[in-house]
């Protein structure tokens, strides 16, 4: 549970009433037996259920009490599989997706559209500790780093790459600034302009924009929204074009939040080897699951060093930390080269203000308090828009990762929404920046990661209801 003592407890209840533990209609427990039965004070038990009758869970009777009142609607649908177009087509992004990124930046803007995670963990102050503290040694200040990154934290990032199921040496990785910065290198090795490569669709707009900065084409392969990047579909562009690469973004993806399937991942490593077809995988939300399991990683089912597996902490922890890194395998002295020559090496300090938190049982206290606090981020906002949102609304079912995808009917106009909202200073991620072919105008990408407030619920509240007003416009 998150937050306030009381909201942890309005978090209990509500979790109750949503699985049936308390029925519809039944009386909820008295303020007093409450107040016992969970040890805290009757004024945390009358703002609990002050918050739960403000989110509409329960409803207070004259002179009888609290009762569980939802009135649970039949559940949104999931986002339609993605159709596309399988010809190749020459990178180009929209101005579009660069007003998205300086929007995201607006001090008073209420954002949704940003894919960054909360800040309100302990692991922040502690961050800011280890800095102060590490600055202050200077042992490591004014000394050049080794270009692949220190030995510290490329020891602990192997480490903990064994969580996915990978085993690397330390002297395979190459630290970089972030996991898309790994990326691009790696398309760099693999890739001369005008080669064709593989995504999926929608895609990162971020992976959209590397491809076309390096003058490449592109195939958008269809996606499903549970299961991710059909392997049917990307057999078929196997055959018939000369693919040099495949991104994907295999485990909670952006924006559609799906995982493919741990079959499905050995399935896609067995049509790499047969077309000998490298992939770039970006691991980068892989450690915020909802479950019980982390998802390996499909590097976990690779032999023959086809996949190079990226990563960074600006998911899990903080972007501004700008360190990344790639598992690069076979291609190692191809990306450490290219890394020297673009940047020669990346900060120490931030690297080393890493290695300290990954080698600490603070960064895995982390993770499983930012998962939990996530799911139930997640499930307020299926709330939120089960509420207010029009009931042909269909919203991805991520089991892990920060963002959803909504779509809307098809003659339904986002990226209208989106110059709406930005007005009203609402900010979402409009669909159309998540495909070369500007598609899914009519979907898209809330992030959920930061901690509910009234302003915030107030503005999914506004966001349903111009929704409803663009959809029943004439």
């Amino acid at each position: 549970m998150e937050g306030s003592l009381y909201a942890q407890l309005a978090d209990k209840m509500t979790e109750q009433i949503r699985h049936g533990a308390i029925a519809i209609g039944e009386r909820m427990p008295s303020v007093r037996h409450l107040s016992r039965q969970e040890r805290v004070s009757i004024s945390t038990v009358m703002a609990a259920y002050s918050l739960l009758e403000e989110r509409g869970w329960v409803e207070a009777r004259p002179k009888s009490g609290y009762y569980a009142c939802r009135q649970i609607r039949e559940a949104l649908a999931v986002p339609s599989a993605s159709v596309v177009e399988p010809d190749p087509v020459i990178a180009s992004t929209s101005q579009l997706v660069m007003d998205v990124q300086r929007d995201g930046f607006k001090p008073h803007a209420i954002n949704f559209c940003r894919a960054t995670p909360a800040l309100d963990f302990p692991i922040s102050r502690h961050l800011r500790q280890t800095y102060t503290r590490l600055s202050r040694t200077q042992q490591h200040l004014g000394v050049s780093c080794l270009p692949e990154g220190p030995y510290v934290l490329r020891q602990q990032i192997a480490r903990h790459a064994m969580d996915a199921g990978v085993a690397v040496s330390p002297d395979s990785i190459v630290t970089t600034a972030g996991s898309l910065n790994a990326m691009g290198l790696c398309l760099q090795v693999l890739t001369r302009p005008g080669d064709l490569v593989a995504v999926e669709s929608p895609c990162y707009y971020g992976i959209l924009q590397l491809i076309e900065a390096y003058g490449l084409k592109a195939i958008e392969v269809p996606t499903h929204p549970e299961t991710g990047l059909s392997l049917e579909a990307l057999k078929l562009a196997m055959e018939q074009w000369p693919l040099k690469v495949i991104l994907t973004v295999p485990s909670f993806s952006n924006p559609l939040g799906c995982s493919i399937p741990d079959e499905r991942k050995k399935a896609l490593v067995r049509l790499l080897e047969q077309y000998q077809v490298p992939l770039i995988e970006d691991d980068v939300y892989g450690d915020l699951y909802f479950g019980t399991h982390r998802p390996g990683a499909i590097k976990a089912f690779d032999k023959q060093g086809l996949v190079l597996l990226c990563s960074s902490l600006s998911k899990t922890i903080d972007p501004q930390l700008r360190v990344g890194w790639v598992l690069a395998g076979r291609y190692y002295e191809e990306i450490l080269h290219r890394k020297f020559v673009n940047m020669l090496s990346t900060p120490v300090l931030p690297q080393l203000v890493c290695a300290e938190v990954l080698g600490q049982g603070i960064y895995e206290r982390h993770l499983r308090q930012a998962r939990e606090a996530y799911r139930q981020r997640y499930q307020r906002l299926v709330d939120l828009v089960s509420e207010t949102f029009p009931a042909i609304t269909k919203i991805s079912r991520p089991q892990g990762g920060i963002v959803a995808w909504l779509e809307m009917p098809e003659n339904f106009d986002s990226t209208e929404l989106y110059h709406f909202c930005r007005n009203a200073g609402v900010l979402i991620a409009p669909g159309e920046i998540f495909s070369i072919n500007k598609q899914f105008k009519h979907c898209f990408r809330l992030n959920y990661a930061p901690r509910w407030t009234r302003e915030r619920e107030a503005a999914i509240r506004k966001l349903g209801q111009w929704i409803s007003d663009q959809i029943e416009k004439p």
